[in-house]
């Protein structure tokens, strides 16, 4: 009887690693889930991890952005923005191989969630002129257009020849929805987050979205707080149709950032999703797992680690992030 017990006991921790295995196999397309950029170890952590259109190197003089160490979210490592025309980047932290930085959206389950958030400080609340951000997927990075103008999936805020603000969701080359508000809501000198929401729907070829602005405070290190101007949340939800995406292997991550007395710092650059069938399957065998080692009675508590950005946005479903992160992380499944 003792040895059947400790066959069986055995096979069940075996069972549970199994389990918790297929959690990182089921997602296995050789390509990344998510990344995340802070900008605090130099300016590696902008010329590596990211390229100009058709995998030119970023400088100063093609992007208009420049790190610099005191310019991010509580003085740490960030991005000045002086551009003012549209020259977009790609993460891409090398341009040898897709697989570094590039997504398979025809692989993801249904119901997988991208969470992807870019940290702003917002420089002036009286200006007209243009200033925007725009964070999302394209087909290609043979241009510096893509995000701007090319076929993207992507959340994005702008202010363009007047004192309105207007959150963004853009779907080939267009916008598929929008909010506006008075600039003048908006407090200078203070951070915001700009957050995407993409969802793969289980019906062929749609997806749906949620972009929203969060306040961060002074410093960006403050809890997000849905902004709000008065009247309304600054959030839009909805779905869209996009053929070419749904199908595609090979998405590029992207971003279009322009600044005119607006948007004149940028930090944090995450991207996250997790796979619901493949996450359901990890917490099963940690289950069974911690089951296992409690009747042995040799572990008392087994403590699995999770990275806290995939915490927040794969496991919990937030999406709001605090803390800090490591200088870049790129997720490989």
């Amino acid at each position: 009887m003792k040895t059947n017990l400790k066959t069986l006991q055995n096979s069940s921790i075996v069972f549970a690693f199994l389990l918790v295995s297929a959690f990182f196999s089921a997602a296995a397309h050789g390509q990344i889930l998510g990344f995340d950029v802070d900008f605090n170890s130099g300016n590696s952590t902008y010329a590596d991890n990211f390229r100009a259109g058709s995998d030119v190197a970023v400088t100063t003089a093609n992007t208009g952005l420049t790190w610099n160490a005191t310019v991010g979210t509580g003085g740490s490592g960030g991005l000045s923005v002086t551009n003012t025309t549209t020259a977009n980047i790609y993460y891409r932290p090398s341009p040898a191989g897709d697989t570094t930085s590039t997504f398979d959206f025809a692989n993801l389950s249904a119901g997988a969630t991208f969470t992807s958030t870019s940290d702003f400080l917002w420089s002036n609340s009286t200006a007209t002129t243009l200033t925007v951000l725009t964070a999302g997927f394209t087909l290609t990075n043979n241009s510096t257009t893509e995000v701007s103008g090319g076929n993207a999936l992507a959340g994005s805020i702008i202010r363009s020849g007047n004192s309105t603000v207007t959150l963004r969701m853009r779907n080939a080359g267009a916008n598929a929805n929008t909010l506006a508000f008075d600039q003048s809501t908006l407090t200078a000198g203070e951070w915001y987050r700009l957050s995407y929401q993409l969802t793969k729907a289980a019906t062929i070829n749609e997806f749906g979205y949620t972009v929203s602005l969060f306040s961060i405070g002074a410093d960006g290190a403050s809890a997000p707080v849905l902004f709000f101007d008065g009247t309304k949340s600054i959030t839009i939800t909805g779905t869209v149709t996009n053929s070419s995406f749904y199908g595609d292997s090979n998405a590029f991550f992207g971003y279009d950032i322009r600044n005119t007395n607006g948007i004149s710092q940028v930090d944090n650059f995450v991207v996250v999703v997790p796979e619901p069938a493949s996450a359901s399957l990890m917490i099963i065998g940690l289950v069974m797992l911690a089951l296992f080692l409690r009747q042995r009675g040799t572990v008392r508590t087994a403590y699995f680690h999770i990275s806290t950005k995939q915490k927040r946005y794969g496991l919990s479903g937030e999406q709001a992030r605090v803390g800090t992160s490591a200088p870049s992380m790129a997720i490989h499944i």
